[in-house]
């Protein structure tokens, strides 16, 4: 049952207004790949029900190197939705503000999704929608999609299987965590930035995967994003790994697709990184309160995201309920998927990770170096060794 605050409750605050943050209002920011018009019609009950001015604003592009060079001067907005991973350098630097779900609303939240932007002993934002990468594969070209690379590698077809990013870490890093690989682990909530996993046996073991696919034709070189998703959406490769924000897209290509798992890598299962969507908190607003009540009791309830989500744009909810009554059987697919996934982590330290990990995939998939070569001088720099 939806919990509501008195409005002089909500409206009662320690902080002082910084500049542009207005006491009794709500301005929300958003990137491009969000609908403003939607996102509005959620927030209306709350603006109705309390009065309070509610501004959406989509920013484009850079929004999260502009939220930080606004926040840190205690502006910008009173809520901003971005991907989780960026909130770890924003609580480090006192951007953000952690929240405290209530227990009713944590409940009904995949726990993956709130362990996704937990960290540092406390909770840094509401889990909007949760995406991964999965295997998405043409159904009038393939009508079973390989359960291994293995399988995949020996399967018969008739032009080009597969294809994907693969120089770009998060679209590869599944087969390297497959068999134990890691950026980096939470131990006891916090992550720890000192140890890195990049170069284990097993993501060498991954790693090792991807340059057999080159090396024996199953995929060209000089792969890049823009190829893939061409190939793709004029239905000439079988599969491609990708995520759900590419479902659009083929739909109005008129390609019938399905969502399976990543193939496996010598029979482990291949894990991708879990990215979620969530709102955080300034650390600046003086209308904390009503930031919260605005997402646990209005806009983050089943009634608010089945109307921001009437277009499918918010892809998997994080919600459970809400994501049941989506009732579409990729999204339920990729849940499953995501279930299984690592969340992608939040620490600073995964500044150097992606730095170093592109030019690493880049030297394997070019046979500049061999995968423990590679890896292992990913892992020194990731360090600063």
């Amino acid at each position: 049952m939806k919990k509501t605050l008195t409005l002089a409750a909500l409206l009662v605050t320690t902080a002082m207004p910084a500049a542009a943050l207005e006491d009794g209002t709500l301005l929300i920011w958003t990137g491009a790949n969000r609908d403003k018009e939607a996102l509005e019609a959620a927030v209306a009950p709350f603006v109705e029900e309390y009065g309070i001015d509610v501004t959406v604003e989509v920013v484009d592009p850079d929004l999260p190197q502009k939220f930080q060079q606004a926040a840190s001067t205690g502006d910008g907005p009173d809520i901003v939705m971005w991907a989780h991973d960026r909130f770890g350098e924003w609580a480090s630097g006192g951007l953000i503000s952690p929240v405290q779900p209530s227990a009713a609303w944590s409940e009904g939240v995949l726990g993956s999704a709130l362990d996704a932007v937990s960290f540092d002993g406390a909770v840094w934002g509401y889990p909007v929608s949760v995406e991964a990468v999965h295997l998405i594969y043409n159904t009038d070209l393939i009508e079973t999609p390989p359960a291994s690379f293995e399988e995949l590698i020996a399967m018969e077809f008739d032009g080009q299987k597969i294809l994907w990013d693969y120089n770009n870490t998060y679209f590869t890093m599944p087969l390297l965590m497959a068999n134990g690989g890691f950026a980096f682990q939470k131990v006891d909530g916090y992550y720890d930035g000192s140890a890195t996993g990049v170069n284990t046996d097993g993501a060498i073991q991954g790693a090792a995967m991807l340059e057999r696919l080159i090396e024996e034709g199953i995929m060209p070189a000089g792969v890049d994003y823009g190829v893939m998703d061409g190939a793709m959406n004029r239905g000439e490769v079988g599969m491609v790994l990708n995520g759900p924000w590419a479902w659009g897209g083929l739909r109005d290509s008129g390609i019938n697709f399905a969502v399976a798992p990543i193939p496996t890598v010598d029979g482990a299962e291949s894990t991708p990184f879990l990215g979620v969507q969530a709102f955080a908190v300034n650390a600046a607003t003086p209308n904390a309160d009503l930031a919260v009540e605005l997402l646990e009791n209005f806009l983050l309830t089943d009634e608010g995201l089945a109307t921001w989500n009437a277009n499918g744009e918010l892809g998997a909810l994080a919600d459970a309920s809400a994501a049941e009554a989506q009732d579409d059987a990729n999204i339920t697919k990729m849940l499953n998927v995501a279930t299984n996934g690592v969340p992608m982590p939040s620490n600073p330290e995964m500044g150097a990770f992606w730095a170093a990990m592109g030019p690493a995939l880049t030297n394997i998939t070019t046979d500049a170096q061999d995968p423990e070569a590679a890896l292992n001088d990913a892992a020194a720099r990731i360090l600063g060794e």
